[in-house]
């Protein structure tokens, strides 16, 4: 059973070059292990999905809705669930624009904070390998993506003490972030690491 403590927290969207893209698909796919900041020539792709207000994509509404774009969207931290090796943290995105919008795929996720002698060090997360499809969020309406991690312990390996979580929505360009104090071991050359991120999927 998951106990849901959602967060509220301060979304700051900008315009920059892309360090992080997610990848997506207009067909149901299974991910390979590929970076999600660097895996296609696509924009971004998220998360796990809005409960009431998300629906899938064949009816001729959710057909018709674009692609959510960051500045329409809300991010918080959710549910958090796992045993203290291994850890998952829900990300939601909520709809704030006024009409549906649509999202498939995988994000892009950096994670940014301190390591390797840098503070603004950035992780550019893998995905896993679950398939995905396309999910709209009508107004109000929240998605979410997991992010699984292995907590940093001190003097267990290489940790990044992350500051934010940077995120590009599915087929999208744009960032934003989302801040999150939390020492994760770094593992960024790692082919398996036990960090990485989750699609878009209903539900929240």
């Amino acid at each position: 059973m998951r106990f849901r403590t959602s967060t509220a927290v301060t979304v700051c969207v900008f315009a920059a070059s892309v360090t992080v893209a997610g990848c997506s698909s207009s067909s149901s796919s299974s991910s390979s292990a590929v970076p999600a900041a660097t895996s296609s020539a696509s924009p971004g792709s998220t998360a796990q999905a809005g409960a009431t207000a998300a629906t899938q994509s064949s009816s001729p509404q959710a057909q018709a809705a674009g692609t959510c774009q960051p500045a329409d969207l809300s991010l918080a931290l959710g549910a958090k669930s796992g045993v203290t090796s291994q850890q998952t943290l829900a990300v939601d995105l909520t709809n704030k624009g006024s009409s549906a919008c649509t999202m498939e795929g995988f994000p892009g996720v950096n994670l940014v904070g301190a390591a390797n002698g840098k503070q603004d060090y950035a992780w550019p997360l893998l995905r896993s390998s679950a398939s995905y499809s396309k999910v709209t969020l009508q107004p109000g309406g929240t998605a979410h993506f997991d992010l699984t991690y292995l907590p940093g312990v001190s003097g267990d390996g290489t940790n990044i003490t992350v500051a934010k979580i940077v995120i590009t929505p599915p087929n999208d360009y744009t960032q934003a972030e989302v801040t999150w104090s939390q020492p994760v071991l770094l593992q960024d050359g790692a082919t398996h690491p036990g960090t990485y991120i989750t699609p878009v999927v209903s539900g929240s």
